[in-house]
């Protein structure tokens, strides 16, 4: 595969995929390689045959005149489809995605106000790159083109295009959860976030509680009319007594729907299977040298909960001792959002948390809680996931996680010990369900999973395992386009 500048002439594309980051990233020993996130998996394929485009946000370099840059990627040489860049300046950049994006609209996403910040003139930027994306996509789509909009950094831009090409098919899918009214309503650009999304003919949201809090927004702040109708769900942390599956919004429908998102099965199965994914599993477990290795695999993150996780680990050794000396946790904390204040402190805060507990129970051959702080190729993450006993997934909040579903991918047997206010806990049967923001709950989740029998143990696997495969991430884009078709 190869990725060259292109002039951007005047050919249209009939699928447009805007999210604000591309499908690739550039190495600069290995060249370009395709990001390993979920919605860029799945949607790959499908750009290969239709050749359409992919509009994402770029650096521009320094007095660099250009506003946007067009490339082509080729395999085999043959040209496949289209990325398009809007470029941004280094500041621009900053404020768009450190500032106003994480700064002020993830925490109110996953309902932690209190982390919430105003900073004057980032809420311009983020409406000027949103208008951006919108005045290129109305040039590079074809007549009645179909256009799906990917995640919370652009929630203004389906509006704004509607605006500028009416004749478009506009999807959005949100990949974060959704809070109640009452959390939304605190930001002072509601409004405009909503009406910004409800310029599509589709949203999509990993869970029905999701699309449902979104329904109540938009009918509080809008005056938007929601559809609703009894759940006839199982009772659950996340699971909403009524669901909503359309909006009528001035003179247009809205559709919604629940779609969880899945893991990419062929890649992981096959990584799974080679052999040298098996050795390096099998090395690992050796060096880790204990009965039982427990895996977290998460962003560093505070809606991840990595403070909270190792709390958690102390309360099972001081409850549960007999755990002490065979029991490890691998603890994978992928660096997240550099530079920002907030995250620099997690950073800090969670690393003095593992040092005070290896140091307290510690000794010179077995740690705890094995802290690995960098992000690591799929391959290895994958031989991570074939060496561990149990896969521990605590997030305080998440809008899906796929981690807990690539482990399950991998194996034949194993345990998941999963929040249950991830989107994952609605998708998962046979998980250990627990409540992350208790560290007792959760040690006594990992203790259950531990002592679990080996019948009970397979027969919870055995209903994950179903789910994944059945559910991975193409059925996802198959779904969603499906939808989009049908409208």
């Amino acid at each position: 595969m190869t990725i060259d500048l292109v002039a951007a002439e005047k050919q249209v594309a009939d699928l447009i995929i805007a999210s604000h980051r591309g499908p690739f990233v550039q190495h600069s020993e290995d060249g370009w390689r395709r990001r390993v996130n979920g919605v860029f998996g799945a949607m790959e394929p499908v750009m290969r045959v239709t050749g359409g485009t992919w509009v994402c946000w770029g650096l521009r370099e320094d007095e660099e005149p250009l506003s946007e840059r067009h490339r082509a990627v080729f395999v085999d040489d043959d040209e496949k489809f289209r990325v398009h860049e809007v470029l941004l300046t280094k500041s621009e950049a900053k404020e768009f995605y450190e500032g106003f994006t994480t700064e002020s609209l993830w925490p109110i996403l996953f309902c932690f106000p209190s982390r919430l910040q105003f900073m004057p003139g980032l809420w311009d930027t983020y409406r000027m790159v949103n208008e951006r994306f919108a005045q290129a996509i109305a040039r590079l789509a074809a007549p009645r083109a179909t256009v799906w909009v990917q995640d919370f950094h652009l929630m203004l831009l389906p509006a704004m295009l509607r605006k500028l090409r009416p004749d478009l098919k506009l999807g959005f899918f949100l990949h974060t959860a959704f809070p109640p009214p009452d959390v939304f309503g605190i930001l002072p650009w509601r409004e405009a976030l909503l009406d910004g999304v409800l310029g599509c003919d589709l949203v999509g949201f990993h869970i029905p509680l999701y699309a449902t809090n979104f329904a109540r927004s938009c009918g509080r702040f809008l005056g938007a009319r929601p559809h609703w109708k009894r759940s006839n769900l199982e009772s659950h942390a996340l699971s909403p007594t009524l669901v909503c599956d359309s909006l009528a919004y001035g003179s247009r429908t809205v559709q919604l729907l629940a779609l969880g998102i899945g893991a990419s099965r062929e890649d992981i199965e096959h990584l799974a299977l080679d052999e040298a994914t098996q050795s390096y599993a099998a090395d690992l477990k050796a060096r880790m040298g204990v009965e039982h290795l427990l895996l977290s695999a998460e962003r560093l993150d505070y809606v991840k909960g990595p403070v909270e996780r190792v709390k958690s680990m102390e309360v099972l050794f001081d409850r549960h001792p007999e755990w002490i000396g065979r029991v490890s946790l691998l603890q994978v904390a992928v660096p997240s959002r550099e530079g920002v204040p907030e995250f620099e402190r997690l950073k800090d805060q969670m690393h003095q948390a593992v040092g005070e507990l290896n140091s307290r129970l510690g000794s010179p051959t077995w740690q705890p809680i094995v802290n690995l702080s960098k992000t690591l190729p799929l391959q290895e993450l994958v031989g991570l996931y074939l060496a561990a006993d149990v896969c521990l997934v605590t997030p305080l909040r998440d809008g899906m996680n796929l981690v807990a579903k690539e482990y399950v991918l991998c194996r034949n047997d194993g345990l998941v010990v999963l929040s249950e206010f991830a989107g994952a806990a609605f998708d998962l049967p046979g998980a250990i369900l627990v409540n992350p923001f208790s560290p007792e709950h959760v040690a006594e989740g990992i203790h259950a999973a531990l002592e679990m029998k080996p019948k009970e143990r397979k027969r919870r696997f055995r209903a994950m395992h179903r789910v994944s495969r059945s559910r991975d991430l193409t059925w996802w884009r198959k779904a969603f386009m499906e939808q989009m078709a049908a409208i």
